[in-house]
């Protein structure tokens, strides 16, 4: 118990309106307590954490951090198991958790309490991932972090930058005599000044040792001269005082629970014999949030008890301990305790008998770390150890290593043990797109011991697979299967994963509409019941149609929004650059600068190592949308000259293709864009159904003929976009009529202020991007005019090389390549044939786009 001590309140406060408050002195001086008067009376929302010795692993610490946050984030707890596995991805893992945090704590203002944070000392994982956490949050989370040491955490920066006073120490926290008297006439009235004064002294105003001095020598007041002149450490003698009123039976209790960092009711019935009376020495033990522990100083002595015993005694009372905790439920504070003392045999046994279900509870880190601290001969025992090793592996994009595992599981496994492990390796090659993913979930769904609930997961995973194998029929008919049993067994942890994939399934079978439906009801559950990775694939669905097929921009900006807000709260980094860069690419499209240097910012934040080659293509198409924006597009045709085949359906290929050959034409390749068009033509010709993908590709096709002043086939493929105009979107079709007014343009119409009017349109319909780019065009420079840009010795030169004579025109190439566009001398040459009779003409005026 301790007083109120308003000047070390008010010295919180005035430290609490900067983003970071550290509390950094010795073991008894009172930092606990001192938080919990200041948070009494602290107004808004306050999420305290109190650090365990058990808490030291990154791992640990992130879930009980996460386990603390609970109660006012929801369900946060069940994203960790995904961003761990996202963690394991990254060369920095600390950074990769503290953005899924920070995806949890949103923008809300509250203040969060890190207490204890000593008992990390030395593990920099955890200073890492604490310093990049506030980093994230420090313009509206308050940090409060109370420890012994502050050597791990970035003081200095935090001084530096303004975003922390100097920490409090023990020369602010220390009691004075003024403070020692109030508390001395709370807890012990009849002890007089003088002998106040010198426990005072004696303990050098550590407030939690003089606070358990003063109610020792108030329970037994003719001890007081005794332990007050002995030497030595006086909690030591105040501590041993106390114990040795308590029976060796009670003694050996104490010192056997001294295992525990802390109790709670159900943890105490497992106990074999009660704890002593609480009453008889009240100073022995804390109460916090419900839950009783030993006095942290008299704990440590318990402790050194324990030790003196010897290592068995050590090691029976810390297995017994974990077996308590096992049988409470509190399996996760057990295999702390297993992994501390190397007991793998229960480690096995633990992993074995709560494996799965933990793992899909969403604690999938905790069986990792403990698979982690086996001995690996004895991981290769167990078929279960090896399905999870199997699937982490999976999930961190390590196919080769998961495929081993997964082998070596089934061939240790009977069933019903295999049938589970087999859906996890049919999902792990689905996850690949492998074509054997059909044959093994086909197998498991008329395997006789699979129940209903598992066939449920392996008919909606079927799906998907039957979708890459473009067995539509039969992916439609599996996903209805799966939809039917998940409304009857009402798992909705299921009924989430049924939606998403039908959802998935009805998209690409052209079902836009009952796509939508199925992703709106997966994505309910999932957000009612925190299944964020479930939420952002229905959210993924949704943006699909709203992209792909309505072709909204803005209510695909915000789809994508919040697509990465689950994937931040899954932890999922991968899918967190997926919608960033979806979300980059439209407003790059739209020309929002702003908001696009918003999502660059977050880009630059992101470490996905695995995400590198697939990163950089999906950000190709908006780069080279960029450099046409001042003119580069040569640039933009380098960035996508090889892409093409890369892209992984023909419409997609077919528009790639297109985009390669419109850049080519405006930077005067010629050639390399007469290519690139008739490969985007021959991939349209296999294409039936006319979507917006197909139109667009058409528009940038039709673009390339313009510039090349390739009027026929620009007139040929104009009318059959025209042919399909219900499969022009708004946007596009604002992009058809610009298309349109330039054509004229390129064939000698003076039609300024039509093209304007139709740039403008493009603005107001999500396309101002676009039309940034087109107005970089050399509208006033087509193939034919950028000859007139030569002097006549220039002219002359080229015609020379035509009949491969190179000599007189070695020094002027240079600048004839550079007028024309070109980037080879093999170039110039193709240009001067093409168009040999521009040639040969003399030069004429500057024709400005602008003029009459």
């Amino acid at each position: 118990m301790m007083l109120q001590r308003e000047r070390i309140s008010e010295r919180l406060a005035a430290s609490a309106r900067k983003p970071v408050t550290l509390l950094a002195a010795p073991a008894g001086y009172g930092k606990s307590t001192a938080l919990d008067e200041y948070l009494r009376t602290l107004p808004g929302e306050v999420l305290r954490f109190d650090v365990r010795r058990t808490h030291g692993s990154l791992t640990r610490f992130v879930r009980a951090l996460a386990a603390a946050l609970e109660p006012a984030l929801p369900r946060i707890g069940q994203s960790l198991a995904i961003a761990h596995e996202r963690a394991t991805q990254s060369a920095k893992p600390s950074e990769v958790l503290a953005t899924w945090l920070a995806g949890h704590l949103g923008g809300a203002a509250r203040t969060i309490v890190i207490d204890d944070f000593h008992h990390c000392s030395g593990e920099t994982g955890i200073a890492a991932f604490v310093a990049s956490a506030i980093e994230r949050t420090r313009s509206h989370v308050r940090w409060i972090v109370a420890t012994r040491s502050s050597a791990d955490l970035p003081v200095a920066t935090w001084l530096a930058r303004g975003d922390s006073d100097i920490p409090l120490d023990e020369s602010t926290l220390r009691i004075t005599a003024r403070e020692a008297m109030r508390i001395a006439t709370t807890l012990a009235p009849a002890i007089g000044e003088g002998t106040v004064m010198q426990l005072l002294d004696v303990t050098h105003g550590a407030p939690a040792i003089f606070s358990f001095g003063l109610q020792t020598i108030a329970q037994e007041p003719q001890i007081a001269e005794r332990l007050l002149s002995s030497g030595g450490d006086p909690f030591c003698r105040f501590a041993d005082e106390v114990f040795e009123r308590f029976s060796p039976a009670e003694r050996k209790r104490l010192i056997e629970t001294a295992v525990f960092s802390e109790f709670d009711e159900t943890l105490l019935t497992y106990f074999e014999e009660p704890l002593p009376e609480a009453t008889r020495a009240p100073q022995i033990f804390d109460v916090r949030s419900g839950r009783m522990r030993y006095h942290v100083l008299f704990h440590a002595r318990l402790r050194e008890h324990l030790s003196e015993l010897g290592h068995e005694a050590e090691r029976d009372a810390t297995l017994r301990a974990a077996s308590a905790l096992e049988r409470a439920g509190r399996i996760g504070e057990a295999l702390a305790i297993y992994i501390r003392e190397r007991q793998d045999e229960e480690l096995v046994r633990v992993i074995e008998a709560h494996g799965f279900a933990f793992h899909e509870a969403g604690y999938g880190e905790a069986m990792q770390e403990a698979i982690g601290a086996l001995d690996p001969l004895l991981q290769m025992t167990s078929a279960v150890v090896l399905a999870i090793k199997a699937m982490s592996e999976s999930a961190s994009g390590r196919f080769d290593t998961a495929e081993s595992w997964f082998q070596l599981a089934l061939d240790r496994a009977a069933d019903p043990l295999r049938t589970q492990i087999g859906y996890q390796y049919g999902t792990h090659l689905l996850r690949f797109f492998r074509r054997e993913a059909v044959g093994v979930l086909e197998g498991l769904v008329v395997h006789p011991q699979v129940e209903d609930e598992l066939r449920a997961y392996v008919l909606a995973a079927l799906g998907p697979a039957h979708v890459f194998e473009r067995r539509l029929d039969e992916a439609r008919r599996a996903t209805a299967e799966a939809l039917v049993l998940s409304k009857k067994l009402g798992n909705p942890h299921l009924v989430a994963k049924t939606h998403h994939q039908a959802a998935y399934v009805a998209l690409y079978g052209g079902e836009a509409e009952r796509a939508k439906h199925l992703a709106s009801i997966s994505l309910a559950y999932a957000n009612e019941h925190g299944y964020f990775d479930i939420a952002a694939g229905a959210l993924s669905v949704l943006y699909n149609v709203a992209c792909d097929i309505d072709d909204d921009p803005n209510e695909s900006v915000r789809l994508l929004e919040a697509a990465g807000d689950c994937a931040a709260k899954s932890g999922s980094l991968v899918n967190q650059l997926n919608a960033l860069v979806a979300g980059l690419e439209i407003e790059i499209e739209r020309n929002d600068e702003v908001a696009a240097a918003r999502i660059d910012e977050k880009l630059r934040a992101l470490d996905v190592s695995l995400s590198g080659r697939a990163t950089y293509e999906a950000l190709l198409p908006t780069q080279a949308l960029r450099a046409c924006w001042d003119g580069d597009f040569l640039g933009a045709y380098r960035l996508l000259s090889t892409s093409a085949e890369n892209q992984w359906s023909p419409d997609r290929k077919a528009l790639r293709y297109a985009e390669i050959a419109a850049y080519a034409a405006a930077a005067g390749l010629e050639y390399e864009a007469a290519d690139a068009m008739r490969s985007a033509c021959q991939t349209l010709s296999t294409i039936d159904d006319v979507d917006l993908r197909v139109q667009r590709a058409r528009l940038y096709v039709t673009l390339t003929a313009i510039v090349l002043g390739r009027t026929e086939f620009a007139q040929e493929t104009l009318a059959e976009i025209d042919a399909d105009p219900q499969a022009l979107s708004a946007r596009l079709l604002a992009l058809r009529r610009a298309l349109g007014a330039l054509f004229e343009r390129y064939r000698g119409a003076r039609n300024h202020n039509e093209l304007l009017a139709c740039l403008a349109a493009m603005d107001e319909c999500g396309l101002a991007g676009v039309a940034r780019a087109i107005t970089m065009l050399p509208l006033s420079d087509n193939a034919l005019r950028r000859v007139d840009r030569l002097t006549v010795a220039e002219r002359t030169a080229a015609l020379r090389m035509i009949d491969g004579d190179f000599s007189a025109a070695d020094e002027r190439l240079p600048a004839i390549a550079r007028k024309l566009g070109c980037v080879r001398r093999e170039a110039v040459v193709r240009a001067a044939i093409w168009h040999r009779a521009a040639f040969e003409r003399t030069p004429v005026s500057a024709y400005a786009m602008g003029g009459s």
